[in-house]
Formats: structure tokens, sequence, C-alpha cells
């Protein structure tokens, strides 16, 4: 697995100074959690979606979240679990005859409903468990969020695997500021004692916004709502220290356009400019990654983490003069000062980004790089 692995080794040398590298699901966690990139949500009663995760439209997608949650009816639900079970199934089936290999299917995740269901499918499952990455828990308090982690660390025992976590936080106790302050501190107490089974923490503004009867409209970011800006800023606050080894993923963009009216550098007001310039604010406030809902997002939210060759060298210089000095560089572009002591943590954050997303040759942006995979 590695990103924009639908793009040939000709085109990525012809855009990248040092390509994407490839990784499994055994990469260090943290690294991982930023793998993961844009994370496309399927509803788990959709059949055949085993045979859609090897589709040409899907070509770079390296992370899935198969939904039993919001995105499957109460009526349908039955059968929506026997169905994901059943297309899990069918990919082991697969690999085990040679019809697929597993490195090129995309990391998947359940997102279950609650403690039971995760026992439940966990069980239908059986040793098929180990085709997956872990589960996603939805609407994480510091009510359910212990029983959550308790229940997976028992799976993984039980099958002597490393399932990961994948809490959501995007319940009126994170979102109303009387109880937000609180409600955090005792998440965090808790995902600081599951620490190792947290791959990344995931945001819910949609649920968010419906706590106050909004929608936002498809031709504005998550930004210009104000109190939803709010409250992702304290969850930044609380989960991005640089002492700690959590990553926090982007909230969904709800809104799609057909994968062949690439329109973002013809319009400005297009859904994919509006979703681009939302990606460039989640990457600026420390967002990795996003959950997306349409294959024509992928693209998109990947290419914003490809970094530049001037970000780059600038992060390789405060790295490897630690040792000699924790004062000030001056970065090879000669436009900008380098400081040891508080850039430090960016340089390694940077530098882990270049190994999954890759290093853009100079004078190539981001932007060139989607413009040409978005018409190939």
């Amino acid at each position: 697995m590695r990103q924009f692995r639908g793009v040939s080794e000709k085109e990525i040398r012809q855009f990248f100074h040092i390509p994407p590298s490839d990784f499994s699901k055994e990469l260090e966690r943290k690294k991982l959690g930023m793998a993961m990139g844009a994370a496309l949500y399927i509803p788990g009663s959709m059949t055949n979606f085993s045979s859609k995760l090897t589709n040409y439209h899907l070509k770079n997608l390296t992370s899935a979240i198969i939904c039993l949650e919001d995105s499957v009816s109460d009526s349908e639900l039955l059968e929506a679990e026997l169905n994901v079970v059943n297309e899990i199934k069918l990919i082991e089936q697969n690999q085990q005859n040679s019809l697929i290999n597993i490195n090129e299917i995309p990391l998947l995740f359940i997102r279950i409903r609650n403690v039971q269901q995760l026992e439940k499918i966990a069980t239908l499952l059986g040793s098929t468990i180990q085709i997956i990455t872990g589960f996603v828990f939805p609407k994480c308090t510091s009510d359910n969020a212990r029983n959550f982690f308790l229940c997976l660390q028992d799976i993984n025992l039980q099958h002597s695997i490393h399932l990961y976590a994948l809490p959501i936080l995007e319940t009126k106790e994170i979102m109303y500021t009387e109880f937000r302050e609180q409600e955090l501190s005792n998440l965090y107490t808790i995902f600081k004692q599951f620490e190792e089974l947290v791959l990344t923490i995931r945001v819910g503004a949609t649920d968010f916004t419906s706590l106050f009867s909004q929608r936002r409209p498809g031709n504005r970011t998550i930004y210009d709502l104000l109190l939803i800006t709010n409250c992702l800023t304290d969850i930044l606050n609380k989960f991005n220290r640089k002492e700690d080894s959590f990553v926090v993923s982007g909230p969904v963009y709800e809104y799609f356009e057909s994968q062949d009216s690439f329109r973002l550098f013809r319009d400005a007001t297009s859904i994919e400019s509006i979703l681009w310039n939302e990606v460039q604010l989640d990457v600026l406030n420390g967002f990795c990654g996003k959950t997306c809902i349409h294959p024509s997002q992928i693209d998109i939210v990947n290419s914003a983490y490809a970094v530049s060759k001037e970000l780059f060298e600038d992060a390789c210089l405060i790295v490897e003069n630690r040792a000699e000095t924790n004062g000030v560089l001056r970065s090879s572009a000669r436009n900008k000062m380098n400081e040891v002591k508080p850039h430090y943590s960016w340089a390694m954050k940077i530098i882990a980004q270049a190994e999954i997303y890759g290093v853009l040759k100079e004078n190539v942006t981001s932007l060139d790089f989607l413009q040409y995979i978005k018409n190939l």
C-alpha cells in the first residue's frame, strides 16, 4: 500500500523529488494514522463492496470505513451486518485463492453502533477479523469510551491481533460549551490510558451542526461556521499537542460532484474548489486526513498532504543540526528563519508526512499534481 498507488512510477517520478513510501498496517501507530489520508465511508448495506474496493475509481484509496451506524436504517441493520461479514470473508477467500493482493486493499475499518454490536461483529467474523485494521466508535463520550476500549482489548487478546480504535467526537457533551472542557479532559484521560489502541481521533461536524438545526451549505467551508470552528479548535488544543502521539482527522465535507466534471481550476465556487480550500485549512490547523463520502474527494484530500521540497529541506536542516546547535538556521531558500528549538517538533512531523505522502519536486505544487491526476 502507498499513497497515489494508482499513478504510474514514471508519472510519480515526473512530480516527486522523493516518492511516497510503501506501508502496511504494521507501520508505527502515529504514522499509520497519518497514512489513512482520505477515509472513504461505505454503507454497510452496499452489496459487492469487496469488488468495489479494487475498482479503478478507488485506485488511490488507502482507507475505507464500512458503516453500520447512521448510513444504515434500523430496519436494514441485520441484513447489513451479514453483508459486511460476508464481504470481508470474501476478501479473505480471494486473498487465499491469490485472486487479490491484500496489500492493494485499503485499510478497512468497521463503524459499529455500540459495544454489543462490536462483540457481535467480532464473533461473526471469527478468524477473518485479521483482514480489518480496526473499529470506529461513534458518538464517543466519557460514559461509553472505556467500555468500547475494554471490549476491543478483549477482542485483540482473544485473536492475538492488534486492532485499532477510531473514536469519533460528535456529541452535545463536546459541542455545548458548559460541558466541553470537562468532557474533553475526561476523554483525554481515557484515550491516554488506551493510547496504543487509538489510531486517529475523528470529529463529526455534521452531528455538531445538527445540534443547532444547521447544515453548512456547499459553498462554505466548515471553518465559516463559527460555532463549529470554536469546538474544533478546542478538540485540537486538547489532542494535538506535541507531547502526545494522537492524530486528529478532519471533518467530512458532505457535497460532491461527479468524477468527470473536475472544475477546481475553472470555477472558484465549485464544490471541488470549496473542498480544496477546506483541506488547506485542515492542514494549516493541524488535522491529518479527512472523512470522505465520495470517490471524487479522495485525490483532493490526499494531494494536499504531499510535502513541498522547500518545507522538507527546512525540516531536514532543523533535525540534522539539532545536536550541533539549538539556535537559528537560515533556510536553504534564503527566505525564512528556522529556529531549532521551537521548530523541531514541526520538522519531525513534516519528515513523517513526507515519508508517507512524498516530497514534490522544486517548483511543483500539490495543486499541480492534483490537476494532473484528476485529468488522467
